[in-house]
């Protein structure tokens, strides 16, 4: 490594060095990096500093080697090859050195104008700012606007391009032009000198951030700012339309399919409402690289580049797209990097590149969720219906081979129908096929579904589909309101039902259909003809192996970084995301706490205060007798754990029978005693009543008086038990109520677990293990809510015997498993909290 001075804005704790070290070696050897750093260790700026200490000093010795530029010819001596690749390496440097000179004085010009004008100064603090959205009319009434171009392709190579039937030039020269006009998007290049500056540009190292949210993408940017590399560092933040649209009449529609629709809408040659006054032409290089030297001159999150668009009236969804080849750090949410036709949409290329992602202790999760795709009868209903209006109203001005392709798809639909709308009641039963085996039963497999993709792309039929039926809706809204006034007293008429929903319902039969296409073994259909809960018929594809999906990124990137304050269990990384990956390229990486040792009692409880074991299995969850032990031993810990505990049940149902039993027992005995010491706050089911009840739980603690704390009771896998902050009197006690093991009885679990076992390589316990991997990820999320700084201090209390096994205890992260006590009985661990919080106090 060049230096071992990271560019920290303070000095390091050990574990930030070791962290950092561990990264720079990472990189500089190209392999994935699992890495764990307990929250209030500085993870963040830890991965910051890391990284772009590693990108300054690669371009410094020079990433590309000479060896690699330049091919010898026939019977050519070694020396003049060598000599050509050196010269070849050589003129290559110098042209990227000088566009690299000539970008770097444009952003300092740019930066030597805002300063003395002041310009984008209020960006960061104008956060709550709302934009203006003005109510003007909806967009063109034009109904061709909605009828899809002609569309003609029976083979593979054409690809699905629109092909005009009543052009004189020959469909081969018109499948040139129309791969020519592809190439015209504003990530691609405006004239020849910025397409040779963006090319080259673009083939610099560069860094690829995701997080899961926009507030965890703003707190990230926000940190790179505080570093000696802000000044350096070319950043720029990609988000949706919906987030950096500046056009008011488009933003004003807030749903985020109706922006997407819009935006597109708006760029088609003959639109009345277009083209966006926002959107400058593609070949006006001069205003989109007034947007990129701008957008680039500082670190900026999405609200600054919001505020940099509505400055230059310059688009910056399009404008921070284009910005992305100048720029080195790139800045984006989960989504935008992990589904593969997102990333390509946004001109993406990780060949060469380093990807971190971080919050990633859920990536296993997210990956599938993605990628699976549930529709249920009524959409589908919905799609056929909509469907059928749209080619009834279109059928005769409809071109080339749309009424065949939209009869397929409607055929398709149908068949999905009767699927889930069996005649026999016999035949109402749950199951999982294969994705081959389904389509023999549906009677499907002679369906070429990549034809069927390209004509659904090329077509933008979904889109044109639900502009139609949006347009088709307000007038019927308007004819009904004329007849209310013409005929006050007269029933008021219902909608009809194929116009009530404005969701893209073909666009979910387009992913379903899509999901068709992936490999046999990687995914299952599962058929549900619901339940009391959940009433309706459903069809899902349902991925499996999320390892596939995720492939492309670690066969493209230079490397991988996966982060997160809990990563354990790290075996479901190693066999469900890098199953094919060689070990030697895989660096694991898990760091201690910075706080002190003695701040920290974790402690595993076998049996509550009258010595009744503590096993809350899925039969044993129904004792009164253990509901009434846990409840006395909550009552017995809250006299000894000050201020406010965070207690975690393994999911509402059992809360809330937990609750009322403590509440109705022997007039409620359990619950007065409880509620002697802390009022009791109960997590709301619904997420808009989450942050209400953190508020009122906060000012409880806060309250004059300290002899009352509170409790809050949570879920795993809740609303509070990830990204909530219970740091000091927040959360000085955190206690687990059992583990919360998913339904193993659920069809999607019992086909996962298969799935493991099946390519687990030789493991027998691999279906276990995933079993087991699915409940600790969960409790690793919620007890770590605790600990969030260096002078934080808290117990945590694991309420069940299985705890204290080993084969649960490597599951823990290590800064809590390494120091795990463990109590047989309750008065242990009686005085061993008491001694804790005595000691604090002192």
């Amino acid at each position: 490594m060049a230096s071992e001075s990271f560019g920290f804005p303070f000095e390091p704790y050990s574990i930030q060095k070791e962290f950092m070290k561990e990264l720079y070696n990472v990189l500089s050897e190209g392999k994935i990096g699992i890495f764990e750093s307990p929250t209030g260790t500085g993870k963040s700026l830890s991965l910051i500093c890391g990284s772009l200490k590693w990108l300054k000093d690669n371009d410094e010795k020079g990433s590309e080697s000479p060896e690699t530029t330049a091919q010898p010819k026939a019977n050519q001596p070694d020396w003049i090859t060598a000599l050509q690749r050196q010269s070849t390496h050589t003129k290559r440097q110098l042209d990227l050195a000088k566009k690299k000179e000539e970008l770097k004085k444009r952003i300092d010009r740019v930066r030597d104008i805002e300063k003395r004008q002041g310009i984008f100064e209020l960006a960061t603090k104008e956060r709550g700012k709302k934009r203006l959205r003005p109510d003007t009319s909806g967009l063109d009434d034009n109904d061709d606007d909605f009828l899809v171009d002609s569309y003609e392709s029976d083979d593979e190579k054409t690809t699905g391009k629109k092909i005009d039937t009543k052009s004189n030039l020959s469909k081969e020269v018109q499948e040139l032009l129309a791969k020519f006009e592809s190439k015209k998007k504003p990530f691609i290049s405006y004239d020849d000198d910025a397409d040779d500056d963006g090319a080259m540009l673009e083939d610099e190292v560069k860094i690829y951030y995701a997080s899961r949210t926009h507030s965890q993408l703003s707190q990230f940017v926000h940190e790179v700012s505080k570093t000696v590399y802000a000044k350096d560092t070319y950043e720029i933040s990609l988000a949706s339309r919906k987030n950096l649209c500046i056009n008011p009449d488009v933003n004003k529609l807030g749903n985020v399919n109706k922006v997407n629709e819009a935006c597109l809408d708006l760029q088609k040659k003959g639109s009345k409402k277009g083209p966006c006054k926002f959107l400058p032409a593609w070949d006006n290089a001069a205003k989109w690289n007034e947007f990129r030297d701008h957008a680039l001159a500082k670190v900026r999150d999405i609200e600054d580049l919001v505020t940099v668009g509505e400055t230059l009236s310059t688009c910056p969804y399009y404008g921070s797209r284009n910005a992305v080849k100048s720029a080195r750090l790139i800045v984006l949410p989960y989504q935008h990097l992990l589904h593969t036709s997102t990333r390509e949409s946004l001109g993406i290329s990780l060949k060469g590149n380093i990807v971190i992602i971080d919050e990633a202790h859920n990536l296993l999760e997210t990956m599938t969720s993605m990628y699976t795709v549930s529709l249920s009868l009524h959409q589908i209903q919905l799609a056929w219906n909509q469907l059928n209006l749209y080619i009834q109203k279109y059928r005769s001005r409809l071109l080339g081979k749309n009424v065949v392709y939209i009869k397929q798809i409607l055929s398709i639909i149908k068949i999905l129908i009767r699927h889930l709308t069996p005649q026999e009641e016999s035949q109402r039963k749950d199951s999982v096929m294969r994705v081959n085996e389904f389509l023999h039963a549906s009677s499907i497999d002679h369906i070429n579904m990549f034809k069927i993709q390209n004509y659904l792309e090329a077509s933008s039929l979904a889109r044109k589909l639900n502009g139609f039926i949006d347009k088709a809706r307000e007038r019927e809204e308007e004819e009904r309101q004329k007849e209310q006034l013409k005929n006050p007293k007269a029933p008021i008429a219902q909608p009809s039902p194929s116009l009530t929903s404005s969701t893209l319902t073909l666009t979910q039969i387009e992913s379903f259909l899509m999901a068709l296409t992936n490999p046999d073994k990687d995914g299952r259909i599962v058929t549900s003809f619901g339940s009391l809960e959940n009433p309706g018929a459903v069809i899902k594809y349902m991925l499996l192996n999320p390892a596939d999906a995720f492939k492309p990124v670690v066969e493209e990137a230079k490397s991988v970084i996966l982060a997160g304050g809990t990563m354990e269990p790290i075996s479901d990384f190693l066999n469900h995301l890098f199953p094919s990956v060689p070990e030697s390229r895989i660096a694991h990486f898990s760091c201690g706490h910075i706080i002190p040792p003695e701040n920290l009692t974790t402690i595993t409880l076998d049996a509550g205060p009258t010595g009744q074991p503590l096993i809350f299995n899925y039969e044993s969850r129904q004792d009164l007798k253990l509901m009434d032990e846990v409840g006395i031993a909550i009552a017995n810990l809250c006299n000894v754990i000050p201020d406010g505990i965070v207690c975690f049940f393994p999911s509402f149902t059992y809360l809330d029978q937990v609750y009322k039993r403590w509440a109705t027992a022997d007039n409620g005995k359990i619950l007065t005693q409880i509620e002697k010491r802390k009022k009791v706050f109960k997590e709301p089911r619904e997420s808009n009543q989450v942050e209400n009840t953190l508020r009122d739980y906060a000012l409880q603690i806060n309250s004059p008086d300290k002899m009352m704390g509170a409790l809050l009771l949570c879920v795993v896998n809740g609303k509070m038990s990830e990204g909530i902050n219970f740091s000091d009197s927040l959360g000085r006690g955190i206690i687990m109520i059992g583990l919360p093991f998913a339904n193993r009885g659920s069809v999607e679990l019992i086909e996962k677990m298969k799935y493991a076992q099946q390519y687990s390589n030789g493991n027998s316990n691999a279906g276990t293990e995933y079993y087991e991997n699915l409940c600790m990820r969960g409790v690793n999320q919620s007890i770590g809510r605790a600990i969030r700084h260096r002078g934080d201090y808290a117990t945590i209390i694991l309420l069940d015997k299985r705890y204290a096994t080993p084969r649960i205890g490597r599951k823990l992260p290590r800064w809590i498993g390494e120091h795990v006590e463990h109590a047989d009985r309750f008065g242990l661990i009686m005085g061993k909290t008491s001694k804790f919080f005595r000691e604090k106090k002192a």
